[in-house]
């Protein structure tokens, strides 16, 4: 399920299977990790050559007045008046909504459609039409189906035009009370001084976060490339392991509480295994992983302890986890703390192939 809506920032990890589980760690595929549930013979591999790599830095996407409009749109929601709603009263419009989701689409479990504690707006979402519209009127702590049939644009082709099921739980619901856009009140709260002053600062920050994306997409573009050079045949085996790892880490713990039975727990992973989607995405991460650890031994990327070090400061920031528990989760975890390795070494060799590669300025 796809939605604008954001989730849960992460919250505060207090165990081994939740430090697995941040976003950090999932940037290395987890087949590859001395976590496997049995040994598969990994695919010896030459490293790809990187002569002649050259490519044109991704532009920027230009800020419209839309985009300004939106974020401020944002901050308005932020510094909105709000009021926890009591169970058993109806959700409102414009609320901000703590929800449980499973989604089924086919008779079957869609992949990444299981969702807890997600935190949304009841504003109607084009993706997802009538979705948000059936909330409205909902009582908080209930429970409730939605069944709609997902768009032409949907952004997974096989599930175009399908008639989808959510099962919903709404945990929660927050009544907002949004400020005038000028707002006297509002605008001390911002504190940034007048309205201009506040699009001027709204400008400034979309400016850089566009310049970092376009940063991102040029790298991404260049990982691309190295991944088309690679000779490589990966076995189903590999694949599957991948994805049975991914699916372990995200997915099977919510629907374990859901009390889903074995068999629908199958079901669900066999829903990731058959998914083109994903398997294209497992495959293309398992590929890269294995080019850039070959690049590494050729080229003697070294992995430096300033670099981990690095590392386990952004994990305990994106876990809330004191530092001295991370560093001591990884002195008691090898998986993790191989993981949290090959990590490191996979940004540093990054960052050594970024300073080979020819980058010209955008067209």
């Amino acid at each position: 399920m796809t939605s604008q809506n954001e989730g849960p920032k992460p919250g505060v990890a207090r165990s081994l299977a939740e430090l697995h589980a941040l976003g950090i760690m999932k940037r290395m595929p987890a087949a590859l990790s001395l976590s496997s549930t049995e040994p598969i013979a990994l695919p010896a591999i030459q490293a790809p050559s990187l002569e002649g790599l050259s490519l044109a830095r991704t532009a920027p996407a230009p800020i419209s007045e839309h985009d300004l409009v939106r974020r401020f749109d944002v901050l308005r929601r932020k510094h909105a008046d709000r009021r926890e709603r009591l169970a058993g009263e109806d959700v409102g419009p414009d609320d901000e909504v703590l929800l449980d989701v499973l989604g089924f689409a086919h008779g079957r479990l869609i992949p990444f459609s299981a969702r807890e504690g997600w935190r949304a707006e009841v504003v109607p979402e084009p993706l997802l039409p009538g979705f948000f519209e059936a909330l409205v009127g909902a009582k908080v702590g209930s429970s409730l189906g939605i069944e709609l049939k997902l768009p032409d644009t949907y952004v997974v082709e096989s599930l175009r035009g399908a008639t989808a099921r959510f099962l919903l739980e709404i945990r929660g619901a927050s009544e907002l009370k949004l400020l005038a856009d000028d707002s006297p009140e509002l605008l001390v709260r911002l504190g940034a001084g007048t309205l201009i002053d506040v699009m001027r600062q709204l400008n400034d920050a979309l400016t850089h976060e566009r310049a970092v994306e376009a940063e991102q997409l040029t790298q991404e573009r260049v990982l691309d490339e190295v991944v088309a050079r690679t000779q490589v045949t990966l076995s189903a085996a590999l694949v599957d392991e991948e994805l049975r790892h991914r699916w372990v880490e995200t997915e099977r713990p919510i629907l374990v509480r859901k009390a889903l039975q074995p068999d629908e727990l199958q079901e669900a992973l066999e829903g990731w295994l058959r998914d083109p989607l994903l398997r294209a995405d497992a495959e293309r991460r398992l590929v890269l992983a294995l080019a850039l650890r070959a690049i590494a031994a050729r080229d003697g990327v070294k992995l430096t302890k300033p670099a981990v070090d690095a590392l386990v400061d952004d994990l305990a920031s994106l876990s809330g986890v004191p530092r001295e528990d991370v560093v001591r989760a990884l002195k008691e975890d090898a998986a993790l703390a191989k993981r949290l390795e090959d990590l490191a070494l996979h940004l540093a060799t990054v960052d050594s192939l970024l300073r080979r590669v020819s980058l010209t300025p955008p067209v």
